[in-house]
C-alpha cells in the first residue's frame, strides 16, 4: 500500500490550470500577432512551415512532465521496510514474586529490587527467545503475553510491585498453571520458565502442578530469594513491621526446600541468589541448553521511497519535449529566412522546465535525512542507542516533517530513559502522519507507555483509546488500556476511602469532643462501694470466663474467602 509522504505538495497541481490559461492566452497572442502583420497571404507564407499539432503535442509532453514532477515532490512510499528476521530460541516465561514477603531486606536492597535487577540483565541475554511475564502474590497475573519485545518487558519488570496484585500471600501454583496456558499447548519442547520467588508458599498444588509441567515439557528454573534465618516484613501501607494475628512480628525465611522440589520435578536447575552474576551466568547457560526452535519476527526499520523513479522519468520528458520541433519538415524549395522558428515554444518549455527544477528540489531537500535515518535504524539494531540517538536527530533537523525519524527518535529516547522528550517525537510522529494511520496508531501506542512511565495515567489512557480508534485489532493496546482503567478505578476507591476516612475522623473527634462535654456537665458523685472484697473478685472472675467464651467463638465462626491463602504475605 503506497502512501504520500508530503501530500501536502500535491498544492503545485494548482499551477496547471495557470499553465493552461497561460497557453491558451499564448495561441491568442499569436493569432491576433499574425492578424496585424499585413496581408494574410503574406504571413501565412512566412509562418507556414510552423506545426499547431507539432506545438500542442510539445506543450502536452511540458505539461505531463510538470505533473510527474509534483508527484515525485510528494515522495510515494510504500511500507517495503517489513523485513522478516528469522532466529532460533526458546519460550521463557518469567515468574516472579511479588508478595509482601519480598520486601524483606535480608538482602540489599530488597528481595524484590534484588530480582528485579536479575530480569533486567536476563532479558538483555535473551536475544532471540520469546519473553513472558507473570506476576503473582495471593493471585497471579499475566502481565505480558510471550514477545519478541524486551523493551516492554523491561518496563513491566520495573514496574513490578505488590500494588500490582491486591491479594497478597504466595501461591506458587497458580502462578505456574498460568505460565503453563501461556506456552503453545501442541509443543513439548522449546519452552522454559524461570521462576524467582523465597519460596513461603501457601499453595500445597505447586507441586502438582509442576508434575504436569513435567509431562508437557516446561522446563523450571529456580531462583531462591532471601536467606533461611528469615526477616522481618514492613508492611509498605502502615510503613510498620508486619504481624501476624496474635500480634507476633512476622519473620519470612527462604523455603529452599519447595524451590528445589520444582526444579528437580522438572529437570531444571535452582540457585540461591546471592550473586547477581552467578545467578545470571547459570540462568543463561541452563535456557541456553534447551532445544530451541526456528522464529520469525518482523521489525520496522523504514520506507522504501519512489521519488527518483518519478523524477527520472520527468527530467526523460523534458529531454523529449526539448529535442520535438514544432516546425513542418522543410520542403527543398523552402527560403531559409522564411522559416524562422517562432520563439513562444521555447518561452513555454523554459517556464515549464524551470517549475519542474523548483519542485524537484523539494523532494531532495526532503530525503536529506534519509542517510541519517538509516544509519541510525542501523545502529539501533546493534542496540547501539547513544549512535543511533544522534543520528535520529540529525534525520529530524533535516526533515523536521518526517514521521518515521520522529517515531525513531522517540524509540530511541525511551530506551534512555528520555520519557519526556519521547513524548514530544511521538507527538510529532502522529502530527505528521495524517495519511498514514497505521503509523499514527503505533506514535500513540508508544505515547500510552511513555505516559505510563512518567506516572500520568490519564494521559496514557486517552493515547491507548486513539490508538484503538485508528487499529482496534491491536491486542497490547487493548490489554493496556484495561490495565490502565483497573488501576484509574483503584485510585480513585482509594481516594474516596481516603476523603471518608478523614470525614469520619472529623466527626468522631467532634463527636467525642461533644460527649466529654456531656460527661463532665452530668458526672455523679462518687458514691462508695456496696460490695464487698469477695463479691467483687467473683464478678471480675465472671467478666473473664464471658471473654474468654465469645474469643473462642469467634475462631470457630470465622470463615476464610474461597481460594484466599491463609497468610497474607
Amino acid at each position: 500500500m503506497f502512501r504520500l509522504e508530503h501530500s501536502d505538495y500535491l498544492i503545485g497541481l494548482g499551477a496547471l490550470p495557470l499553465l493552461g490559461a497561460a497557453f491558451y492566452f499564448l495561441i491568442s497572442w499569436k493569432k491576433k500577432t499574425a492578424a496585424g502583420m499585413g496581408d494574410p497571404a503574406l504571413v501565412q507564407q512566412l509562418i507556414g512551415n510552423f506545426s499547431p499539432w507539432r506545438f500542442g503535442i510539445k506543450v502536452t509532453v511540458a505539461f505531463l512532465a510538470f505533473l510527474i514532477i509534483v508527484l515525485a515532490a510528494t515522495n510515494p512510499q510504500r511500507p517495503g521496510a517489513m523485513e522478516n528476521v528469522q532466529r532460533k530460541g526458546v519460550d521463557v516465561m518469567l515468574v516472579l514474586d511479588v508478595s509482601k514477603s519480598m520486601l524483606a531486606r535480608d538482602i540489599k536492597p530488597s528481595r524484590l529490587e534484588k530480582a528485579k535487577q536479575l530480569l533486567l540483565l536476563l532479558t538483555d541475554k535473551l536475544d532471540n527467545d520469546r519473553i513472558g511475564l507473570i506476576l503473582f502474590a495471593g493471585r497471579s497475573y499475566l502481565q505480558m503475553p510471550l514477545t519478541t519485545d524486551h523493551g516492554a518487558a523491561r518496563m513491566y519488570i520495573q514496574q513490578a510491585s505488590p500494588d500490582a496484585v491486591p491479594t497478597q500471600g504466595t501461591v506458587i501454583g497458580e502462578a505456574l498453571q498460568m505460565a503453563n496456558t501461556a506456552f503453545n499447548s501442541k509443543e513439548r519442547k522449546y519452552k522454559s520458565i524461570v521462576l524467582i520467588s523465597d519460596g513461603e508458599d501457601h499453595d500445597p498444588e505447586a507441586m502438582k502442578v509442576a508434575q504436569g509441567l513435567a509431562k508437557n515439557g516446561v522446563m523450571i528454573n529456580a531462583v531462591g530469594i532471601g536467606s533461611p534465618d528469615g526477616s522481618p516484613i514492613v508492611d509498605p501501607a502502615t510503613n510498620e513491621l508486619k504481624k501476624d494475628e496474635q500480634g507476633n512480628t512476622v519473620i519470612s525465611k527462604l523455603n529452599e526446600t519447595e524451590l528445589q522440589q520444582l526444579a528437580n520435578t522438572t529437570n531444571g536447575e535452582y540457585i540461591r541468589l546471592d550473586n547477581i552474576d552467578d545467578a545470571l551466568i547459570t540462568m543463561t547457560q541452563r535456557i541456553d541448553s534447551a532445544e530451541k526452535k526456528s522464529m520469525s519476527d518482523a521489525e520496522f526499520i523504514d520506507y522504501k521511497s519512489y521519488f527518483q523513479w518519478l523524477a527520472g522519468a520527468a527530467l526523460l520528458l523534458l529531454v523529449i519535449e526539448f529535442f520535438l520541433s514544432e516546425r513542418r519538415r522543410k520542403k527543398k524549395d523552402a527560403r531559409p529566412g522564411l522559416s524562422a522558428r517562432v520563439p513562444a515554444g521555447a518561452a513555454v518549455r523554459t517556464t515549464l522546465l524551470v517549475l519542474g527544477i523548483l519542485i524537484a528540489a523539494l523532494p531532495a531537500a526532503a530525503q536529506a535525512g534519509n542517510a541519517q535515518l538509516r544509519s541510525g535504524n542501523r545502529f539501533y539494531k546493534k542496540k547501539q542507542i547513544d549512535q543511533s540517538l544522534r543520528q535520529y536527530q540529525s534525520a529530524v533537523q533535516q526533515a523536521p516533517d518526517n514521521p518515521t525519524a520522529n517515531y525513531n527518535l522517540g524509540n530511541a529516547q525511551f530506551r534512555k530513559n528520555n520519557y519526556d522528550e519521547a513524548t514530544h517525537s511521538y507527538d510529532a510522529t502522529v502530527k505528521n502522519s495524517a495519511n498514514d494511520k497505521a503509523m499514527q496508531e503505533r506514535g500513540y501506542y508508544n505515547k500510552g507507555v511513555a505516559m505510563i512511565k512518567q506516572k500520568k495515567l490519564q494521559e496514557s489512557i486517552d493515547a491507548w483509546k486513539q490508538a484503538l480508534k485508528l487499529d482496534a485489532t491491536d491486542a497490547d493496546a487493548r490489554e493496556n488500556l484495561e490495565r490502565a482503567l483497573i488501576q484509574q478505578k483503584q485510585q480513585q476507591k482509594q481516594q474516596q476511602k481516603n476523603q471518608q476516612d478523614q470525614k469520619k475522623d472529623q466527626k468522631d473527634k467532634k463527636d467525642d469532643k461533644k460527649d466529654q462535654d456531656q460527661q463532665q456537665q452530668q458526672q455523679p458523685k462518687p458514691q462508695p462501694s456496696r460490695l464487698n472484697k469477695q463479691q467483687v473478685e467473683q464478678l471480675l472472675k465472671a467478666l473473664e470466663q464471658k471473654e474468654n467464651d465469645l474469643q473462642n467463638k469467634m475462631k470457630q465462626n470465622k470463615v476464610k474467602a474461597p481460594n484466599q491463602p491463609e497468610k497474607d504475605w
